[in-house]
């Protein structure tokens, strides 16, 4: 995949991806709306990975459709041990409500006994997350502050040949820095 992506929709009218290829930055314009493939099959997400030499923290706020989760892993490195929990919440079917670009935009879920947030602030993005029995009865609770967005990210749009409206975009941003 080496053609750069350049600015405009993600999807045409047919909602079919505009353009496959990589960016430096989101310059495609993502709507939920555009999409034609059935309202079951849309899959949208946040993740994140916090990690040192030591130990590493992953959260997912996910929205399936069908099915959505809020997740949380805890990694050991050094004892070679994981730990996920993920509390699962039925149909969503796009309430989630995640932003269309990572630029703005805040999304967060609370059920019963768990819940998390991802959002933007000043400087930075705070990820909060929060699952009453974790590990048996001991909860799982953390505030991260994300700060230093590096300038260049990696954002692709690659389409499912299959089928035409079927296509997956995703950005990572790697290295900012974490407190908390």
């Amino acid at each position: 995949m080496q053609h750069e992506l350049s600015a405009g929709p993600l999807l045409d009218d047919n909602g079919v991806l505009s353009e496959a290829g990589y960016a430096k930055s989101p310059v495609k314009t993502y709507d939920r709306s555009a999409i034609k493939a059935g309202k079951t099959r849309i899959k949208e997400w946040d993740y994140y990975l916090i990690y040192n030499g030591r130990y590493g923290v992953a959260l997912t706020i996910d929205d399936n459709s069908y099915m959505g989760l809020i997740s949380a892993s805890f990694l050991d490195f050094e004892a070679h041990t994981e730990k996920t929990v993920s509390p699962m919440f039925w149909f969503p079917m796009g309430n989630t409500n995640f932003p269309p670009s990572s630029r703005a935009g805040d999304v967060q879920k609370t059920l019963k006994h768990a819940g998390a947030s991802f959002t933007h602030e000043s400087g930075g993005r705070r990820l909060k997350c929060r699952i009453d029995r974790f590990d048996g009865d001991t909860p799982f609770t953390c505030d991260i502050l994300l700060t230093d967005e590096p300038r260049d990210t990696m954002v692709i749009a690659t389409p499912f040949h299959e089928q035409k409206t079927a296509f997956y975009y995703n950005q990572k941003i790697i290295a900012m820095r974490a407190s908390g």
